[in-house]
This record gives structure tokens, sequence and C-alpha cells, in this order.
């Protein structure tokens, strides 16, 4: 209580506040006064702080309440009770009393830029926008607005927005490389590998120990084709931490698009040693050894479990190089248990992603056609076979593998999905369409499927509300799924339903992993038809700079961009 006093006594009142009435009168201190309101809100500021100390963060938050209300224009209590609002995930009452200290200190660049970030908590995306803008128009040079501001575009997947945010924060400071490092990541999330390279090599430049920018130049170095300053990149990932079996892997894949494969297997198999248990790298390394003519080390790799088929396969080349017996290997694909089309998706798109997909599909048709027209007959191996091609974007190819296993073979649901990724992909309306509803009779509760061939109907413009029960039944699957949202979206596009088009195509926005043009484009569809054409126009330019080669894009902007203005 001493303590307490003695901090009253720094107001004006002293500690009037808790004398007892009467006393100062026997004291000859003159008749009683009731303590003013701000002396009482003081009080109740000084008491909260103690019961901050004492860690009973409730009383002090119901003090500073009390402090608050009884002196709103006292930003010191408005502080503490924002602060304590924010450290207690109440961020309602920390919304409303922020809100009321920026008409108290409308210039505080530092509160706009708290409401900014409260804002950004409870999802009010474009409240928290121009929160964080006030602040940076009232101190251009506060980079605490700047990257706020960068934040929540990163967390909105406003990646053109962030972007333009990191230019201005490395004009205010040019040599921060992690500001160049975000540049470069962000640039290659939206596609612009030259302008990632740009931004990643001088982030290199300022801070050369930074492995985790090299490992990023690395793979935008394979994007532009540059595979020997990747390899460089990703050698120096791998010494400044020899246990990243990413870079490792990704090493190894610069050596195999150079026909370095014997050096890309000691990568893989640095993995293996160090306990790398993911089944893919004995499938890599399987296929690496294969390719380097280590046939009898690569015989030595049992096929994972999960891999089998595709290990299978690749042992059964293996063998077949080592003139041992492998045909009855192949032709005992169909019997073992195994998932052929996760094995596609998982495991041999990584292979042609990693090792090069005209190189690594091209060695692997071959030898797969080889088989086939010395009268192989396998179900297995026609999938992947068909997979390749697909991934190849050779769809005609692809159409023909597909249409032999379906007339060869039992019915197969995958095979009824593909060929409509087939059909769609050659821009073929009917054939996409039969092929997804007899996928949809086998298998009618995929939400990929439904989301599909609902969103088939939306770009036809057909079949609108067919295609909305589709996709509502697709989003009660999976709810929160930005493709589907954006699907639906489009569909009340399309019945000309403007405003649930644009909630549900800024909500694909936010439940998505990455920016996407295609759903820019949609949104700015979206807004122009609620009459909105600066929107638009502003959604229509953001995708164009993820895509500057998407159709119509440049029109529809020189067409409204007058408007606008």
């Amino acid at each position: 209580m001493r303590v307490f006093c003695t901090l009253m006594s720094l107001t004006l009142t002293g500690c009037a506040s808790i004398v007892p009435k009467g006393a100062a009168e026997t004291a000859n201190m003159g008749p009683y006064k009731e303590p003013s309101e701000r002396a009482r809100s003081y009080g109740h500021y000084l008491a909260a702080r103690v019961y901050e100390r004492e860690n009973r963060y409730e009383d002090a938050v119901k003090e500073m309440r009390q402090a608050a209300d009884l002196a709103p224009d006292a930003v010191g209590p408005t502080l503490k009770l924002i602060y304590a609002y924010v450290r207690a995930q109440d961020y309602e009452n920390a919304r409303a009393m922020c809100e009321r200290a920026v008409t108290q200190l409308p210039d505080s660049s530092t509160l706009w830029v708290m409401l900014g970030e409260i804002y950004h908590q409870l999802k009010q995306y474009d409240e928290a926008v121009s929160a964080f803008e006030k602040a940076i128009e009232i101190d251009p040079n506060n980079r605490l607005g700047y990257g706020a501001l960068a934040a929540l575009q990163e967390s909105t997947n406003d990646l053109v927005a962030a972007i333009d945010i990191y230019q201005r924060l490395i004009q205010l400071k040019p040599d921060a490389a992690g500001l160049y490092y975000q540049l470069g990541l962000t640039l290659a999330r939206t596609n612009d590998s030259e302008g990632a390279r740009t931004a990643l090599e001088k982030c290199l430049e300022l801070q050369p120990d930074l492995s985790r920018a090299r490992f990023v130049l690395g793979v935008v170095y394979l994007e532009i084709g540059e595979v020997e300053k990747a390899r460089e990149q990703f050698t120096r990932a791998v010494e400044a931490d020899p246990n990243d079996f990413r870079a490792r892997e990704n090493l190894a894949g610069a050596f195999a698009q150079t026909n370095r494969f014997s050096e890309a297997a000691a990568q893989i198999q640095e993995i293996l040693g160090a306990g790398g248990q993911e089944p893919r790298f004995r499938i890599e390394q399987m296929y690496l050894l294969l390719r380097a003519e280590q046939y009898e080390k690569a015989a030595e790799l049992a096929p994972p479990d999960k891999g089998l088929l595709l290990g299978t396969l690749l042992h059964a080349l293996v063998r077949k190089r080592l003139n041992a017996p492998y045909l009855p290997m192949l032709e005992s694909l169909d019997t073992l248990e195994g998932d052929v089309d996760a094995e596609c998706t998982e495991m041999l798109g990584e292979l042609l992603h990693l090792f090069g997909a005209k190189e690594t599909g091209g060695f692997l048709l071959s030898a797969l056609d080889l088989e086939k027209n010395q009268g192989l007959r396998s179900r297995t191996v026609e999938m992947v076979r068909a997979r390749i091609l697909m991934a190849l974007d050779r769809d005609e190819e692809a159409e023909r593998a597909l249409l032999e296993m379906l007339n060869g073979y039992p019915p197969d649901k995958h095979v009824h999905y593909y060929l409509a990724t087939v059909y769609d992909a050659l821009k073929r309306f009917e054939p996409t369409e039969e092929h997804l509803l007899a996928y949809l009779r086998m298998e009618p509760d995929d939400p990929d499927a439904l989301n599909f061939l609902g969103y088939l109907y939306a770009v036809q413009n057909v079949k609108l509300d067919e295609a909305e029960r589709l996709l509502k039944r697709a989003l009660e699957l999976d709810p929160e799924n930005g493709f589907y949202l954006d699907s639906l979206g489009w569909v009340y596009y399309r019945k000309g339903d403007g405003p649930r088009a644009v909630e549900l195509i800024r909500r694909a926005l936010l439940a998505m992993d990455n920016d996407d043009a295609e759903v820019r484009d949609h949104l700015g569809d979206a807004y122009l038809l609620n009459g909105d054409t600066e929107r638009a126009v502003e959604e229509w330019e953001r995708a164009r700079r993820l895509d500057p080669k998407r159709e119509g894009l440049k029109e529809k902007i020189d067409q409204h961009r007058e408007k606008k203005e």
C-alpha cells in the first residue's frame, strides 16, 4: 500500500482518493473534495499496472477499462487496454478502443498500424489495408507500416500488391538482404522468374550465407534453363546444411538434367544413408542408377511398399539390362497390391519434374513402347504410359492410349477421369462431359470430379442449375477449397448474381495457397458485373501481372481503363 500511495502522490490529487472522508479536515488540510475523473482514471490505471505485475490480468483489464472510460482523451490507459485486449485475443474490444484512440491522435502512424493489425486479425481485410495506407501516408518512411501491409497482402494472397510493397521498402532500406529475399520469393510465386532471379542475386550479394535464398535461386535457375547455375546454388546450400534433403534432391535433379547420372545418384544415396524414409527416394535412386548403367546397384534396391508398382517396373527394366528374367515381373504388375494412379501422381510426377520431363519421359516411353511392341499386355504399364503422355502434353497420343485401356480392360474410373482431362485440354466439351459423368457414376462423392464437371458447365454457360448443385456438393465435402469456391462464384456470375460472385471469388483467393491469374480475372469480371469498373480493372491488372499471356486481359483493361479514369 505504501508503494501504491507513493505512486498516487505523483498525481495532482495526491493520495486523496484513498483517504477516508473527514480525515483530511481533521488534519487541517481543508474541506474534502471529490477527486476529478482524470485523477480517478489515473488511480485505476496505476491499480491495473500493479495487477499486471502480479499476473492478475483479468483484474488489470477491468481497472484499465475503468481508467479509459473515465478519461477517454487520455491515451496512456487506452493504449494499455488495447495491448491487454490483444494479448487476450479479444480483438473486438481492441478494435473499439483503437478506433477511439485514432480519433484522439489521428496523426499517430503507430496507432494506425496497430488498428490495421487488429483489423487483420478480425479478417476485415479492406479496413486493414486502409489503416496501413493511412499510417504510410502520415509517415512515408514508416517501415513498420510497409511491413505490416506486405504481411497482410501475403496472407491474403495479393502477391502483386505485396511485390509493390517490398519494392517500396527496398527504396527505404536498400541494403536489407531479407527484403530482397522476400521480394524474390514472392516474384517466384508469381512465376516472374527473371524478376526473382535479380532480387535473389542481390540478396546473396548482400548476405552470401543466406542458404535458403540459394535454394530458391537454384529453383529459379532451373525454371529458366540455367542448370549449371542451379547446380552451383544447390551445392552451396548442401554445403551449408548437409541434412537439407530437399536441396540434395534438387542437386541430384540438376546433375541428371546434364546427364551426370552417377553424380545425381550419389546425392540420393546420401539422403538414403542419412535416413531419408520417403518412398520416392528409392524410386528416384532406382531410376538414376538405371540411367547411370549401374545395374547391379539398382538391382539391390527393393521397391518401397508405397511405390511398389513403379519400383517393380523399374526393377524389371534393370533386370532386362542384366540379361536376367524380367518379363514375369512386368506381367505380375496387375496382380500386385498398389494404387498406380496415386503412384503416378506422387512419384512419377516427381521423377518427371525433378529430372526433366522431356528427357525422363522420353526414356521411359521408349522402354515401355518396346515392351508393348513385343506383346506385353499390362494395365499398369499402359496407365504409366498414358500418364507420361499427359505430362508431356501429347494429348492425342494420350487419348489413344486411354481409349485402348477403356476397350481392352475392365471398367476403370481413372481411365474415364483422365480421358475427361485430355478432352478438356483438347477443348472437346461433349466427350469431356461424357467421361466425367461415367466417373461420377462410379465415384459420386469425389469433390474434384464434382468441381470439374460443375466448372465445365460454368465455362460453357450451360446447365447452370446442375453446376450449382454439383459445386455445392463439392463444398459440403471440402468447404474451404479455393478452387471449388471460385467455380461456384463463376456459376453465380453466369447467372448474373454479381454480389454473390464477388463474395465467393474473394473467399476463394483467401483459401488458396497462392495467387491465381484465372481467379483474379474472374473477380474482375464479377466486379464489372456489379458496376465497379475501378476494382475490375485493378483485378485484371493483377491477373495480367501474374500471367502476361492470358487471353483477353489486355483488351478488357484497355476497354475499361478510360471509364475507370
